[in-house]
């Protein structure tokens, strides 16, 4: 939005069109109750009657009569947490965007509500004041959700609908890794980055000799170990190189999932995630073939190469399935999520990521379907606390050897 627009707001007054908010809606660590101030008035101006846009300018005063002040905000909202937070309540997506602009030297926060395609829109449970079912509309300056639409005004939105076509709406979050649960766009992430000591300092695993032997006449002998001849019982002699890199990855690599849903009232066919990473990004995913196996001091020579061994990733075609592509630039994940109908969600399989250090991490990414005009983009967050540690060789040879478990 430019600033020509905002100043001719600035100079209207508000109604069914227009909103001012002095200072920002309490949201990232609101209440249920104070999150749905920001909601209702979303919802109030998504149902209004009107023939343009609407607005809700914050950070500006409202003057009876005169043009509105503005006096900024330096707390903004997040666009892609404002929309999944109101399309996961709602019975079909609502048109809207939250942008930053800067209007007299100050940081205004400005809510576009578009003309809605289908109405009513209304919540699908119960949320802090507002009731599931009820249809909230803006009337005049305000929206009051004691007077919420009645059955003609309601009746007379669907009669609108009838000439306007379905539309299909994507939403991706994170999902618990072993289990069907949504976890919302944003998530806490903690893990150990370890320095580990490097290849040229770690010992080789040596064979241990048996308890030598006293002859009759005093002198001793020390009989070979025996199993250094069976392929079945082979020492390994990079055991503490293995064992070093497994300890590294358990502790700074963790299982991530995502779940994509249909927040839409049309099936969406073909659908695509796809998530480029740039080298360099702050995070690492890792395919699962590149997982180590937990080390072991003895191994049968003659055991075949395991197929975690063999890179699979373009082979699989199936819904949820993961495909991690690396190339000397980026690393590419495709995922193919099928066709969605409305309100179905397709939960993907789990892959690996690796976080490097402390702060915010956003995983920027694209959905693509056959029935989506254009792309539709998505951004995921990652609160990450890591660990800075290092090892000594004295430490790494003096760890039991590890279970057969998977990272």
């Amino acid at each position: 939005m430019d600033r020509e627009q905002i100043e001719q707001l600035l100079d209207k007054e508000e109604g069914p069109t227009l909103d001012f908010k002095q200072g920002q809606y309490v949201f990232a660590k609101g209440s249920d109750d104070e999150k749905s101030e920001l909601l209702k008035d979303i919802l109030g101006f998504a149902n209004c009657w009107r023939q343009a846009d609407a607005y809700i300018l914050i950070g500006v005063a409202d003057v009876q009569c005169g043009r509105g002040i503005v006096h900024g905000i330096s707390d903004h909202l997040q666009d892609h947490s404002l929309q999944q937070f109101v399309n996961n309540l709602t019975n079909r997506p609502v048109r809207f965007g939250y942008e930053t602009c800067e209007i007299e030297g100050k940081k205004v926060g400005v809510i576009k509500i578009e003309l809605q395609q289908r109405r009513p829109i209304f919540l699908k449970r119960d949320y802090g004041k507002l009731k599931k079912g009820e249809v909230y509309v803006r009337r005049g300056s305000s929206t009051d959700p004691t007077k919420p639409a009645d059955p003609d005004e309601i009746a007379h939105m669907g009669s609108e609908q009838a000439l306007r076509t379905k539309e299909a709406s994507l939403v991706v979050e994170f999902a618990a890794p072993d289990q069907e649960q949504c976890l919302g766009d944003q998530i806490e992430w903690s893990a150990e980055y370890c320095k580990v000591p490097s290849e040229d300092q770690i010992p080789k695993l040596r064979e241990r000799g048996s308890e030598p032997i006293r002859r009759p006449d005093g002198q001793t002998i020390s009989l070979p170990n025996f199993s250094a001849f069976s392929m079945h019982d082979q020492l390994n002699p990079h055991y503490y190189y293995e064992l070093a890199d497994y300890v590294f990855t358990k502790r700074l690599v963790r299982k991530i999932r995502f779940v994509v849903t249909n927040t839409g009232d049309a099936q969406t066919n073909d659908v695509r995630l796809e998530i480029n990473v740039p080298h360099g990004s702050g995070f690492v995913i890792i395919r699962w073939s590149e997982i180590p196996d937990a080390p072991k001091r003895r191994k049968n020579m003659l055991d075949t190469v395991t197929v975690k061994n063999m890179d699979l990733c373009h082979t699989v075609s199936r819904t949820g399935a993961v495909h991690v592509i690396k190339t000397d630039r980026e690393t590419k994940v495709e995922i193919d999520c099928g066709n969605l109908q409305p309100g179905r969600k397709v939960w993907t399989d789990v892959f690996y990521m690796a976080v490097m250090q402390s702060g915010e991490v956003q995983i920027h990414g694209s959905l693509f379907a056959a029935n989506l005009p254009k792309p539709q983009s998505f951004t995921l967050s990652i609160n990450a606390q890591i660990a800075r540690t290092e090892m000594t060789v004295d430490e790494l040879t003096s760890l039991s050897e590890p279970d057969d478990d998977e990272v």
